[in-house]
């Protein structure tokens, strides 16, 4: 544990905020209690899983994260009237609009001073941390993203050519394990589709030969830009690590911050499960080792967020390790705009259809039944974290859980609101379910979960 002795500080912390829409007039009690708690927080972190600008100063890409998600830039006026003031902007969503996309939601934060990590005018200013300096000492955010949509990078600068706006990567490097019987067979399946042949030209051209510097089989595709490597085990399975150049570049940053600041917070944006799952509760490897690393290195509290769901909540080093805190605004429904591209996606006529035609199809089929995760409830239930250190330790970590409306029709649901009753045991119950394999012990008290440190 890294914070500085005889300082306290309250963090509040929650997930991904999809919010498109003002809420700020919403007078409701359970709105206003969390209103409040995120105000009382010496420091209020949330990831900005929007782009804020006015469909004028980028073009949409022509691929997106998923919705091409974009807010009016005063969504940020209505953060900060809700106590934020501290955001990770590195998501799979920072590519939807291009680079004018990325430069526009940028100046909306910088406008309004507020502190903004993981999205730069180039690879360095991605990378490095932002700070906010509050009554309980200087803290330092550090953001990064390991769910990238091509073109989203930050590029380099060097002294000859500008650096690319773009995300703080953290990417993943897979590889597939199968018998050394599986491995021969996909060796002759490349070479009767001439695959090696091609791998023998693209070295004899002079080209990167995929698979040359591993010693496992490489699977090359027809154009030769992916790849799929393959190594030789007793078992079959997938096997994610972190790149290590990126994670050592966030290292540096970490124990840069370290010197810089009193507090030291990191977040990832992580959409990816165990083994090919994602959008789900289970937790990686990589994304638990990179998470320790982080600690080990110098960060106080590491924040995850990106499946949409909760995942457990881990108390390493007597730091607080929240692997997904699940959305925080859910309101990609109501998009105002989309580019022809998701349309075709979705068999809609990208001439004559409308947001609300393709959203009707994304979440109900012919029959009339939902589908896809909107349909999920855990989609629909989260919760704020706030943790109070004393003299520099974790002393406990206040959970409160939040509804988004789940049954409400698509107009009002996607506001977080304190849950109770039966939907705060059911989510505070879950959350408990998620944490013991990490140790982690939720108690309940009146409305909300704490984890006290012993």
């Amino acid at each position: 544990m890294y914070g500085t002795e005889g300082q306290n500080l309250t963090l509040a912390a929650v997930g991904d905020a999809l919010v498109t829409r003002k809420f700020s007039m919403y007078e409701d009690p359970q709105f206003r209690t969390l209103i409040d708690e995120i105000r009382g927080a010496d420091v209020s972190f949330a990831n900005l899983e929007v782009l804020l600008h006015d469909y004028e100063e980028g073009y949409p890409a022509s691929q997106s994260g998923g919705t091409y998600m974009r807010a009016p830039p005063w969504i940020a006026d209505e953060l900060e009237w809700a106590g934020f003031d501290l955001f990770a902007a590195a998501t799979n969503h920072v590519g939807d609009f291009s680079h004018g996309g990325m430069i526009a939601t940028m100046e909306a934060l910088e406008e309004r001073n507020l502190a903004y990590a993981g999205l730069g005018r180039n690879l360095a200013s991605a990378r490095a941390p932002t700070f906010i300096d509050t009554p309980a000492g200087r803290v330092a955010l550090i953001a990064a993203c390991t769910t990238i949509t091509p073109g989203s990078i930050a590029g380099q600068q060097r002294p000859d050519m500008h650096g690319r706006p773009g995300l703080s990567p953290l990417r993943l490097e897979t590889r597939y394990t199968v018998p050394e019987s599986v491995s021969e067979s996909l060796r002759d399946l490349s070479q009767k589709l001439g695959l090696e042949a091609a791998k023998e030209r693209r070295e004899r051209l002079g080209f990167p030969v995929p698979g040359e510097d591993t010693d496992g089989f490489t699977l090359m595709n027809v154009g030769g830009e992916t790849e799929i490597e393959f190594e030789i085990g007793d078992q079959y399975g997938i096997h994610r690590a972190v790149n290590e150049d990126d994670a050592a570049a966030i290292h540096r940053q970490i124990a840069a911050a370290r010197k810089q600041a009193d507090w030291v917070i990191v977040s990832l944006h992580a959409h990816e499960g165990t083994g090919a799952f994602f959008n789900d509760d289970s937790v990686p490897e990589f994304l638990e080792s990179f998470a320790h690393d982080c600690i080990d290195t110098g960060a106080d509290t590491f924040v995850g967020h990106g499946p949409h769901v909760l995942r457990g909540i881990e108390i390493y080093d007597d730091a607080p390790i929240f692997y997904s805190l699940g959305n925080f605004f859910m309101q990609n429904e109501t998009v105002t705009r989309l580019p022809a591209e998701i349309y075709g996606r979705y068999d809609l006529d990208p001439a004559r259809s409308l947001p609300a035609d393709l959203f009707d199809k994304r979440v109900q089929d012919a029959d009339d039944n939902q589908i896809g995760f909107l349909s999920k409830q855990s989609f629909w239930e989260s919760v704020l974290a706030v943790c109070d250190f004393e003299d520099g330790q974790l002393a406990t970590v206040r959970l409160y859980p939040l509804d988004l409306g789940y049954e409400e029709p698509r107009p009002r649901r996607g506001r977080p609101v304190i849950a109770d009753g039966d939907a705060a045991d059911r989510i505070l119950a879950s959350l408990r379910d998620l944490s013991e394999p990490y140790g982690t012990t939720i108690e309940s008290h009146d409305g909300y979960g704490e984890i006290a440190m012993r």
